[in-house]
């Protein structure tokens, strides 16, 4: 072993007196480093170097600009443009000569938005897109410049908005009038050394590979984040770097994501947002805990900085430019059942009649993988052999009070007949290697509006022959070597998810009249189509509790409704094989209550009778969700029109509290219910109760929070469950599908001091806790 002694004090010297800077392309970042780091004995473990690990740049081949100060800006159109020079950085990160111009474009939007689009040609903004779908209320404000002895400023109504510096491009940005969002300048060791971890705003060409656009925003001491799309980890998104790429996450536990957002919301009350389908890359205080640093793979970037005072209002002026949920129709907010999966009519009709026969309320079973003529080989058209009469199979399903959804995905399967008429009429995007590709077939190309026709119209059959729903499973991947028609490949990877759910919810509403479908993968305007669900979840208590974090997150990032499998999807060890626990099986089914949508699926069956020792309490607490359909439908339409998602994370109304940033396994049904999952066999966890008036909806208590309640036991047929005081929620006697609802009885419980308790409440003569 070396016995080199690493000096600090002399080093830090030599760099300030010699401007030693990092080597690029080398394995560590610090000039005189000890020869055993500089050797790189031990690669995956080296000095965090700004260049390798935050923008993937070699500055031996690429190159990188920063843009330096304003030289001009002038009114236009009702926007505000700024010209400034772009300057070289040398391998050592020093100034080089300037190379061309940057333009900023600014525009405001009501008193509470400013957008800017920082690009090195003059453009215009782009406000036709699959992602927006602006509310009649966003309209463009006139922007007002004027100049002082050191900045230039835009203004509206008075009020300041946007303000460019003295020196390099590094303006405020103020949204709402109420905070000031400030580019991150200067973020450097000393200035001869070269050691810088982020720039305002950035361009990098590559000798290879895409082009780089970045900024920096001032990350203030304290400060937190959340959104992003889905994220199976606690709710503060700081010290973290997230690549926004949407990939099949194979489980809930990982870095992976199904859905990723290009929005980020800060607990001091901002939002941003780039209207981009490009891979881009967030890191937040992950390298330099000054700066939020924001970096895609093109060469512009189109940012919204959105404010209103409250995280429900900058989530309410996100939707007002992305889109807001559809409200779906009543039948969904009932229980579904499936597996992966059923095979045949008979034994769907099999598993109809039981659960009919036995009381478990359901309204919707599903067919997964299997109802075609080879499983998984998806041609949208039923098995002869085991689905002989699908008309009359839904027919008689839906006398029953059910209604059918259906599997498929965005792909065509190459060993299909299928395969080769959709290559001819260009219906799948264009292969270029015949080695590429997905495994699931070749990519629907739905850029093509011939190719969206011809899909919407196999959809089109099978719900006029009376599928009610049609699940919109995969999406998260493309063929990146073959050809489309409108987009290119790296613009399609994120459109993708979000043009194919379009389809689906655009024929569905087109037959059926109503706004539902089940889908997993997302992009920015996918929350326009719920519903959405968490994905390949382990059927463990890590995998239920990394289900909540990843459902939070995304409700966070302006979806408004969501389920996810119940009891997780695969079993463990045995991926196929083994059945979760009728613990863990109860337990989920609590959290499964407490959803926007519930549903079971998963790789064994999830019928209630295969957990006989548990059976009853399923059946119960099946019972007290329709008993709860008053309450969850009159939540969903509120959300539907304003920020709030209904599976809603505790930042949202608390964003002051910083213990609520820490967690991320309790959150808010709606307005009134305060849910605290039971995530272990011991039936025991800590409860938080942040700073409101709570009631025990079990002993009628009134507690006064914040508060923290340490070993918190509750019995397999419970779980911690607590009320806002003053709260009225509506109940319904339970029915056995939602057709019986409008004539069930309704009553509601007033959750105050006249409380007494679960046991002592009306509730308790229709469900048996």
């Amino acid at each position: 072993m070396s016995t080199h002694k690493f000096n600090r004090r002399e080093f830090t010297k030599k760099m300030a007196a010699t401007g030693a800077a990092i080597t690029v392309g080398s394995r560590s970042e610090l000039a005189g480093a000890p020869p055993e780091q500089e050797a790189g004995a031990h690669d995956w473990l080296q000095a965090k170097n700004y260049l390798r690990d935050t923008l993937g740049a070699d500055l031996s081949k690429d190159t990188l600009y920063r843009i330096g100060r304003v030289a001009s800006a002038v009114e236009e159109d009702g926007d505000v443009l700024f010209t400034a020079p772009l300057v070289t950085l040398s391998p050592q990160l020093k100034d080089g000569a300037e190379a061309g111009t940057a333009y900023i474009r600014v525009r405001l939007y009501g008193d509470q938005i400013v957008r800017m689009l920082i690009s090195r040609t003059k453009r215009a903004f782009a406000d036709e897109s699959p992602m927006l779908e602006w509310s009649p209320t966003m309209k463009k404000t006139p922007a007002r410049l004027s100049k002082d002895e050191n900045s230039w400023v835009v203004w509206s109504d008075r009020m300041a908005r946007f303000k460019t510096g003295p020196a390099d491009f590094a303006p405020v940005i103020s949204p709402d009038g109420m905070v000031n969002i400030e580019f991150q300048g200067q973020d450097h060791f000393v200035e001869t050394s070269g050691q810088w971890d982020s720039f305002a705003a950035l361009f990098l060409d590559r000798a290879r590979g895409p082009a780089t656009t970045g900024i920096s925003l001032h990350l203030h001491p304290g400060e937190h984040f959340c959104g992003t799309g889905e994220r199976f980890d606690r709710i503060d998104l700081f010290g973290r770097q997230i690549d926004l790429v949407n990939v099949d996450a194979l489980g809930v536990n990982n870095d992976r994501a199904y859905k990723n957002i290009p929005f980020l919301m800060s607990s001091r009350r901002y939002g941003l947002f780039a209207r981009s389908t490009v891979r881009m890359r967030l890191d937040i205080g992950h390298h330099s805990t000054r700066a939020v640093q924001w970096l895609l793979e093109d060469d512009a970037l189109d940012i919204f900085f959105i404010g209103g005072g409250t995280p429900e209002r900058v989530l309410f002026n996100y939707r007002s430019i992305t889109g807001f949920p559809k409200m779906p129709p009543v039948w969904s907010f009932g229980a579904w059942m499936s597996r992966m999966t059923y095979h045949s009519d008979k034994e769907v009709s099999g598993i109809a009649a039981r659960l009919r026969e036995e009381q478990y309320p359901f309204d919707v079973l599903h067919l997964d993988t299997g109802w075609f003529a080879q499983e998984w080989k998806c041609d949208w058209t039923f098995s002869n052999e085991r689905f002989p009469d699908p008309p009359d199979f839904f027919r008689r399903m839906r006398e029953q009070g059910f209604r059918v959804s259906l599997w498929q995905y965005p792909y065509v399967n190459r060993d299909l007949p299928l395969a080769k008429f959709a290559l001819e009429r260009g219906f799948v995007g264009r292969p270029t290697d015949p080695t590429s590709g997905v495994d699931l077939g070749f990519t629907i190309d739905f850029t093509n509006p011939a190719a969206v026709a011809w899909y919407q119209e196999m959809l089109e059959r099978l719900l006029k022959m009376g599928a009610s729903a049609i699940k919109a499973d995969f999406g998260e991947s493309i063929d990146t070597q073959a050809i489309y028609k409108g987009a290119t490949a790296a613009e399609y990877g994120h459109l993708f998810p979000l043009l194919y759910q379009r389809a689906v919810w655009e024929v569905t509403n087109k037959v059926r009249g109503e706004n539902i479908e089940w889908a997993r993968s997302g992009w920015a305007g996918s929350q326009r189509y719920p519903v959405h669900w968490g994905g390949d979840s382990a059927c463990t208590f890590d995998g239920l509790a990394g289900t909540i974090c990843g459902g939070l997150h995304l409700g966070l990032s302006g979806f408004g409704l969501w389920s996810h499998d119940i009891p997780g999807f695969y079993g463990v060890p045995n991926f196929m094989t083994t059945k979760p626990s009728p613990e863990l099986y109860i337990r989920w089914t609590q959290v499964g209550t407490f959803t926007s949508h519930m549903r079971y699926h998963g790789t064994t069956p999830r019928e209630p009778w295969e957990y006989p020792s548990v059976s009853d309490i399923a059946r119960q607490w099946l019972r007290f969700r329709y008993a709860l359909l008053p309450y969850l439908l009159t939540q969903a339409e509120q959300c539907c029109k304003c920020g709030y998602p209904m599976f809603r994370a505790l930042v949202i109304e608390w964003p002051d509290d910083a213990t609520v940033w820490g967690g991320s396994d309790e959150y808010m049904l709606g307005d009134a219910f305060l849910v605290c999952p039971v995530l272990n066999s011991s039936g025991e966890r800590d409860v938080y109760l942040p700073g409101a008036k709570w009631v025990d909806f079990w002993n009628g208590r009134i507690i006064t929070g914040p508060q923290q309640l340490k070993q918190v036991k509750s019995p397999l047929s419970r779980l911690p469950l607590y009320v806002r005081h003053g709260a009225r929620v509506e109940f319904a006697e339970p029915v056995q599908c939602t057709d019986l609802l409008p004539k069930a009885r309704r009553f509601s419980i007033l959750f105050d001091e006249g409380y007494q308790g679960y046991d002592k409440s009306e509730l308790k003569s229709v469900v048996d806790l």
